[in-house]
């Protein structure tokens, strides 16, 4: 009788493993979204037309930015609906949206440093985003080669979407200027698949764990090394003067 008893208990508990594992991908992806829409509601999406008009590039830009989170979330969606083809046909705009990013970010970072009009030292906080930048660029192209592998593909392409949210994690009021709590954001989202390897599978996935540690490390990282006055005599070149 208690074997009997055991074996739905069992089957119940992989069920709701397997269920978890399912709506993950598009609980993180609702997350980016919903980090995307409050960070970036006042200055862009609601931004109030008593403002002055915002620079073409930037609106292509933030209009490309919303257009990955987007297709990230129908991405996560159709796999957990078991919709591949659809997914597969619709990954050829992700990889023109993931091209254009990378192309386009530089050319807003670099005119912002230049002009002065990012926070504190503007040459020592071009790191951050061309950071961020690199970080995205290097997670998805990553991501695309291993397609083939679903496994390790989808963490790969969670980290790349998790690479792009610290200027929308900024710009939440209780997160504005105020980077521990910018950097304890990242961590508890870069956590998440992690705990998740775990609770479900008892053992961490090598992307989820070396990958997530590569990406929280950068936070810190990049501040450090924005001082350094190597960097400053790279951000100068990098900016014209």
């Amino acid at each position: 009788m208690a074997a009997t008893s055991a074996a739905p208990a069992s089957s119940q508990s992989a069920g709701d493993r397997a269920g978890l594992i399912r709506l993950f991908y598009p609980g993180m992806a609702l997350i980016a979204l919903a980090i995307v829409a409050l960070g970036f509601a006042p200055t862009f999406y609601l931004r109030p037309s008593s403002q002055p008009p915002l620079q073409p590039r930037v609106v292509f830009h933030g209009m490309l930015f919303s257009a990955w989170v987007l297709v990230f979330l129908a991405q996560t969606t159709l796999v957990e609906r078991r919709r591949i083809d659809i997914h597969q046909r619709l990954g050829w705009l992700g990889l023109a949206l993931a091209v254009s990013l990378i192309v386009v970010g530089p050319f807003i970072a670099l005119p912002a440093a230049r002009d002065g009009r990012l926070p504190g030292d503007p040459l020592a906080f071009l790191l951050v985003p061309l950071t961020d930048i690199l970080l995205f660029a290097t997670c998805f192209a990553l991501a695309f080669t291993q397609r083939r592998h679903p496994e390790t593909h989808k963490r790969w392409m969670l980290l790349a979407t998790l690479s792009l949210l610290p200027p929308a994690i900024s710009r939440i009021p209780i997160a504005a200027n105020r980077p521990p709590v910018i950097l304890g954001f990242m961590l508890i989202l870069v956590a998440a698949r992690p705990v998740v390897d775990w609770l479900t599978e008892r053992r961490l996935h090598p992307v989820s764990l070396w990958g997530g540690l590569a990406l929280a490390v950068s936070f810190p990282a990049r501040f450090a090394l924005s001082e350094t006055a190597a960097w400053h005599r790279i951000a100068e070149w990098l900016v014209g003067r």
